[in-house]
């Protein structure tokens, strides 16, 4: 045991289970079931962070009844094909003595991708993501409901399971009962708290009939939904203290926002601040004796999920997000050796690929869900080689170091500043987490002894002398200015030179002109910037709205803080012509124009060119050249690391 972790990795005990350490790992929704079925990576998925060395896992939401299947890659936990499933996901699981819980899951009226086919809800308000408006449940309803969700918890003890955690955060169908928001029902299950809670005690009681004493029962609830008329800090209190007063669960799970604008308090970006709801959760704690407490939102690393504990924040804390980065952090913080763990930079783009309907995603962990993610390590090459990196961004980056780790001999060409445009949009207000990526790789790349060539520009002649069997070029792409523009006057400035551009010219100014063709948080970033320069900030975009690729959850964000600082935005336009300080916009549907003043800068993101002007010549001279990241094709940063990650593992 590590020191500095002595209360993280203390054991505590749960619903007459012993749990190893205070570690657990929350519901997220992976998408890798197939047509509602258990398949080989989703058990990978889980085994792999209990090999990692969590104390706790929970899994994503399991629909616990047919009228709550909402996506074909959820697990549909009522379907007896499933059983085998279930048996071999618990043993892989178990036999690393880590609790496996299942989170029972109806989403009621609520839909995250498209409406259910019969959404059932509690009372006749429409969802408030898709605006679907439920069947009403009645009571003969809601018994079959209770009945289902014990009999899937059942399911899971005989499967080997330890227990299961009731999802009723976030306005799924728990919370719809419990909140006086979303609730307005007249019978035994509405009004008060005795009627609001009714639902979920019938439900635990039933559970604890059917599975015993030593059965792990949790409930995820909200701490506070963030809308007037729902859950605060205060109801949460009374509503919890109410179940612990006849059936107490064996811990709660508070987290916070449902389907409304405070959706991004679900899953707390970079933008917020580390746990950033712990004083509620302390509080919640507090008022609750006896019942254990899982901290969970944005916890950062081992040790402040130590913090947390010692300060009272949780009883055990848990740790969604940091665990998909990295599954091995339990173990790896355990032996001192915290320093190689992969940090998570909480842009929320897991949550965006899901929810866009595809599986679950790290920016940052390539291998996610694949067999021997957490320990394995990398499978050394069949024959070391000698190969050139040029470019020390994070795709460049990430290929040295997985080149190196295999046991080849890598020189890495770049940028005395290394990170590329991940440096740039780490410089970017609310954005400086960024830069733990390319710190990471950094320390992986020292680590695995690459010869660095930084602030040495790689030409034909350099790379020609090293003699490389393979060149691999990261080196990157260029905004384009856009049409009729001149960028020579300082007034016409690219997103990119902005953070050296404004603090080298001094410029302040009245009114500042966003031309947005990128839609990415790193753009919206630069926005943030602009308006704490600026009198005015416009946006202008030829698309209907900003951030289309943007993660809802965080775009939630992105609109806030443009707002606050009273932006203009412009959809379906592009600019013209600049003429003294007048700026002519025109509609790209019906060709209209119209002029914006005064105008004092006009930053563009537009779409990019690579720069792969050292293929050619490599080829040309028998160089086997290989272009990864931005160069190959502008994307993404995920595609950046995922592609430069399969690389070093082909060569």
């Amino acid at each position: 045991m590590s020191a500095p972790y002595r209360k993280l990795f203390s054991p505590l005990t749960l619903g007459g289970c012993a749990v190893k350490n205070r570690i657990a790992f929350p519901a997220v929704v992976s998408l890798f079931a197939d047509q509602h079925q258990i398949t080989s990576r989703w058990i990978d998925y889980y085994a792999e962070r209990a090999k990692g060395g969590a104390g706790m896992l929970i899994t994503e939401g399991l629909s616990i009844h047919a009228s709550s299947s909402p996506q074909p890659g959820v697990v549909a936990l009522y379907d007896s094909r499933n059983d085998d499933w279930l048996r071999r996901a618990a043993d892989a699981v178990e036999k690393h003595d880590c609790r496996f819980l299942g989170q029972l899951w109806h989403v009621g009226r609520q839909a995250l991708w498209n409406p259910v086919s019969a959404p059932w809800g509690v009372s006749d308000q429409p969802d408030a993501h898709s605006w679907s408006v439920p069947h009403v449940m009645e009571k003969a309803d809601i018994e079959r409901l209770v009945e289902a969700y014990a009999q899937a918890a059942l399911r899971l003890r005989r499967a080997g399971f330890s227990g299961v955690e009731l999802h009723g955060a976030h306005g799924y169908l728990i919370g719809q009962f419990l909140s006086p928001w979303s609730n307005t029902r007249s019978d035994d299950y509405g009004g008060n708290v005795d009627g609001r809670t009714l639902f979920a005690r019938q439900i635990i009681a039933a559970i604890r009939s059917l599975c015993g004493s030593q059965f792990i029962v949790g409930l995820k609830m909200p701490g506070d939904e963030g809308v007037a008329g729902g859950i605060d800090g205060e109801e949460a209190a009374r509503l919890a203290a109410r179940m612990v007063a006849e059936c107490a669960p064996d811990y709660f799970a508070f987290s916070q926002g449902n389907f409304t604008a405070s959706l991004e308090n679900h899953v707390p970006d970079m933008h917020f601040t580390p746990a950033p709801f712990a004083d509620l959760l302390r509080r919640l704690r507090g008022q609750l004796p006896g019942v254990a407490v899982m901290a969970l939102g944005r916890v950062t690393d081992a040790a402040h999920a130590e913090t947390l504990l010692n300060d009272g924040t949780g009883d055990l804390i848990g740790m969604a997000r940091a665990l998909i980065a990295d599954a091995a952090l339990p173990l790896k913080a355990s032996r001192g050796d915290a320093e190689s763990v992969r940090p998570c930079v909480f842009s929320n783009v897991c949550w965006g690929e899901i929810h866009a309907g595809k599986p679950l995603a790290c920016m940052h962990n390539p291998e996610l869900a694949q067999p021997g993610e957490a320990l394995a390590g990398l499978p050394a090459a069949s024959r070391a080689k000698r190969i050139a990196v040029i470019g020390a961004g994070v795709s460049g980056l990430q290929a040295t170091w997985v080149l190196a780790a295999r046991g080849h001999e890598v020189t890495l060409f770049g940028s005395a500043q290394v990170g590329g445009k991940a440096r740039w949009e780490a410089s970017l207000p609310g954005r400086a987490e960024l830069a733990k990526i390319f710190t990471h790789q950094l320390q992986r790349v020292r680590h695995h002894g690459v010869l660095l060539r930084l602030g040495t520009r790689a030409d034909v002649t350099s790379i020609t002398a090293l003699k490389p069997e393979h060149v691999v070029i990261a080196t990157g792409a260029d905004l384009r200015p856009p049409d009729n523009f001149r960028v020579d006057d300082g007034r016409v400035v690219s997103v990119r030179d902005l953070t050296t551009h404004l603090p080298a010219s001094g410029l302040r100014g009245r009114h500042a002109v966003l031309f947005d063709q990128d839609q990415t948080q790193a753009v919206y970033a630069a926005a943030d910037l602009l308006a704490q320069r600026f009198e005015r900030l416009t946006v202008v975009t030829p698309r209907p709205q900003l951030g289309r690729p943007v993660p809802h959850v965080s775009l939630i964000g992105i609109h806030r803080r443009l707002h606050a600082a009273h932006a203009d935005i412009i959809p379906f336009s592009v600019p013209l012509h600049w003429q003294e300080d007048k700026l002519t916009l025109r509609n790209v549907f019906n060709q209209a124009t119209r002029i914006i003043e005064p105008v004092d800068l006009l930053a563009y993101a537009t779409p990019r060119r690579a720069r792969d002007d050292l293929a050619q010549p490599l080829r040309a001279l028998g160089f086997k050249v290989h272009l990864i990241g931005d160069c190959f094709a502008p994307r993404n940063l995920l595609a950046a690391v995922h592609e430069a990650h399969a690389l070093g593992l082909s060569l």
